[in-house]
């Protein structure tokens, strides 16, 4: 192994020049190929082929191909004078590229606490240029009136804006200029790691999409966990030129005698995203390869662009040195020695009371942006029900239950629009609760003389509006009555009507299943939701002899919340076992693995707790992220830490070989770590949607609380234990 790897080191230092230009290029060539990745916004692409939701959409999408949901714009006004909101209404109504816009006076969903709200449908892209030309037109006409707010019912922008890249590439810098022993260095390594971010987003072209989460934080964490590659290099390279002047001499050296460091660490870290290629919840594999090859390829980019500007500057990088900023760890060593049985008791307490205390957490499956308008009124949450045709009369059987329900707004089916026989004043008044809007004014007056012209008499009796449609159509030419009170547009409107109503029916009956829209006021997570579900499920399971789905965020997070406590617990055991077998083989002991990944875990739990005690629940996908992230990342701290202490056991005693870890490893764990906690803290603030944020600021918290207990708790584990971690043919000193 040590020849192949001097042959390697020897290779791609003689090769160096050839290996950049092909590193270039790839780089030049993902460039490219990253404005043709595919990024996915649809999370129901990555349920379980067995979840009941994902046969569903399958469904759905076969039967009702056409269906496509409208994007909604929310405008509200405060203290609007009631002569006022039907001149906004109207004017609203000019805004361009929008399709209709929904308001019923007196309504409480339209109008409450003297606040006035209109609601915008749009069939174009929340951030197409029809969308921003609609936005230009609102913001100009109504900013500044009754405290005017606008907002997209949409969670995020898609891709990452360049500034957060900038951000975190500035927060980078900074660390690294006050741990790095040179000006110039700092540039390289973020040059050599920005070369393996490109790499590895351009061959996401190879991947049929890539989720929006993953696209959005994959380059910053690729950056934050990776960059120590560099460090641990560019230290090794120094230390060899201190024992010749021969620069390529000391790459090669240094590549030969740092590969393992960096392999070791960049594999536990592929390994713990990996794991998340096991979830059931497919976005685990989207991410899990995603960031296992970032890894790879960061490692693959240290080995190769790195030694090639190291060797190619290094004239420069001299006459750049400055002091680095260090920090003497006596103190702290020594006084974990002299506790160190005390720090072993006080983790094992601690272990067990996050242990207990993390139960506590709440899992959140839905994370909903926050806006200042969703106070008010509240954004309604839609429930799709697909059942059987043959259980449409059931189906319609439903729907008064379903009314009834005080958090339910509306439901909208076959059976009580275009399959119900209404009267004159039943579908009167259902046109003004649907806020419909088929270009012209239908009223009262209206549909009593179409009812009357069809029923003769008092008009009394029941159409479908198939059936009122139809007869209005094709009684325009030769009825006198009809004519009148219709003008040329509503005639013109009336021609089209009925292909439209054909088209409307396709989107609530398809060849072999129908859809109920049940729109609720209920969050998509709370008790009352899962109340409301419980009782859908049992009312769906009473009425309908057919095989029926529920669709929506709700019922998927129903759904995940069935099954997620079950895969936590395999995912957490799984990582646990591929880490420890790593660290198994690294070590050849069975005492450090357990140590090192039951630290580990407990920083897990340890967040899980600072959540809970912050008043938050944590979302489950940051919680299986993290987890990942810590078994695989921030437990190369304790590797490194580690390792050094069996070193200088080989011929200190226990409390010297405390203090050469710790002044040894302290530059290392804190570059890193430093840069984890800070550039994903600070980073998620950008972010607008709230799944990505809180991802990145668990990572934050995660990374923190392994840090510390890496610094202040495992020395004196190592200390306590140290039989057991060093072995007796490695104690050269037994003294201490």
């Amino acid at each position: 192994m040590d020849r192949l790897t001097k042959r390697i080191a020897g290779f791609l230092v003689d090769r160096r020049r050839g290996i950049f230009a092909f590193m270039m290029l790839l780089a030049l060539a993902s460039l490219f190929l990253m404005q043709k990745v595919s990024v996915n916004t649809d999370m129901t692409k990555y349920l379980p082929k067995s979840s009941s939701m994902k046969q569903g959409v399958d469904i759905m999408a076969e039967e009702f191909s056409g269906l496509s949901a409208a994007n909604t714009v929310r405008v509200m006004f405060h203290d609007v004078p009631d002569g006022e909101k039907d001149r906004i209404l109207s004017e609203i109504k000019e805004t361009p590229n929008m399709d209709s816009v929904s308001f019923i006076p007196g309504d409480p969903r339209y109008e409450k606490d003297g606040y006035t709200l209109y609601i915008l449908s749009f069939s174009c892209g929340f951030f197409s240029p029809q969308m921003q030309e609609a936005e230009a037109y609102i913001r100009s006409h109504f900013s500044g009136q009754y405290e005017m707010i606008y907002c997209l019912d949409k969670d995020s922008q898609p891709g990452v804006p360049l500034w957060i890249f900038g951000l975190a590439l500035v927060l980078l810098l900074v660390i690294l200029l006050l741990f790095s022993r040179s000006w110039l260095e700092p540039f390289l390594f973020l040059f050599s790691m920005g070369i393996a971010v490109v790499i590895n987003m351009g061959s996401c072209i190879l991947l049929p999409y890539v989720s929006e989460i993953t696209w959005s934080i994959g380059a910053v964490l690729q950056l934050a966990l990776s960059i120590d590659y560099s460090v641990i290099l560019m230290s090794r390279y120094r230390q060899e030129l201190a024992l010749t002047e021969d620069r390529e001499t000391a790459m090669k050296r240094a590549l030969e005698n740092a590969f393992s460091s960096i392999a070791g660490s960049a594999f536990t870290t592929i390994v713990g995203f990996l794991v998340l290629v096991f979830m059931s919840f497919r976005i685990g594999l989207d991410m899990g390869i995603v960031m296992a090859k970032g890894v790879f390829l960061s490692m693959v980019s240290i080995l190769t662009v790195l030694p090639f500007l190291v060797l190619t500057l290094g004239d420069l990088i001299r006459r750049t040195e400055k002091k680095v900023l260090t920090l003497k760890m006596d103190t702290v060593s020594r006084f974990s020695y002299r506790n160190r049985r005390g720090i072993a008791l006080l983790f094992v307490a601690f272990f067990a009371v996050v242990f207990i205390q993390k139960g506590k957490t709440g899992i959140a499956f839905t994370l909903i942006p926050e806006n200042e308008i969703d106070p008010v009124f509240p954004k309604e949450n839609q429930i799709v029900l697909l059942y059987e045709n043959a259980d449409e009369e059931a189906a319609s059987g439903m729907i008064p239950l379903l009314e009834k329900d005080p958090s339910v707004n509306s439901v909208i089916a076959w059976g009580n629009t275009l399959g119900k026989a209404f009267t004159s004043e039943e579908l009167s008044e259902m046109v003004d609760s649907m806020g419909m809007d088929v270009g012209f004014e239908i009223t009262p007056g209206m549909l009593d003389t179409i009812y009357k012209l069809y029923f003769g008499g008092d008009g009394e009796g029941r159409l479908t509006i198939s059936e009122l449609v139809e007869f209005a159509s094709d009684s325009v030419s030769g009825n006198v009555i009809l004519k009148s009170l219709l003008t040329k547009e509503m005639k013109e409107t009336l021609k089209d009507a009925p292909a439209l109503l054909e088209e409307a029916g396709k989107q609530l009956k398809g060849p072999e299943h129908s859809l109920m829209m049940i729109s609720t006021s209920l969050p998509a997570e709370s008790d009352e939701t899962s109340v409301f579900m419980d009782r859908l499920k049992e009312i769906c399971g009473e009425k309908l002899s057919g095989t029926w789905y529920l669709i929506g965020n709700t019922p998927m997070a129903v759904e995940m919340v069935e099954t997620f406590s079950g895969e936590l617990n395999f995912l957490t055991l799984l990582t646990a076992a591929a880490i420890f077998l790593v660290v198994l083989v690294t070590f050849r002991s069975f005492a450090v693995p357990v140590i090192l990944v039951l630290l580990i875990q407990s920083a897990v739990y340890t967040t899980m707790v600072i959540i809970n005690l912050q008043g938050l629940r944590i979302y489950y996908l940051a919680l299986l992220i993290v987890q990942g992230i810590l078994m695989g990342s921030t437990i190369d701290y304790a590797i490194v830490f580690t390792n050094y202490y069996r070193e200088m056991r080989k011929t200190r005693d226990k409390e010297e070989a405390l203090v050469e870890a710790y002044n040894r490893s302290v530059h290392t764990i804190l570059t890193s770590g430093c840069i984890v906690v800070t550039v994903t803290a600070i980073v998620g603030y950008a972010f607008g949607d709230p799944t990505i944020r809180q991802i990145v600021h668990t990572i934050s918290k995660g990374a923190a609380c392994a840090v510390i207990l890496i610094l202040f708790i495992l020395p004196g584990l190592l200390a306590a234990l140290d039989r057991f971690v060093v072995g007796k043919r490695d104690q050269k000193f037994s003294g201490g």
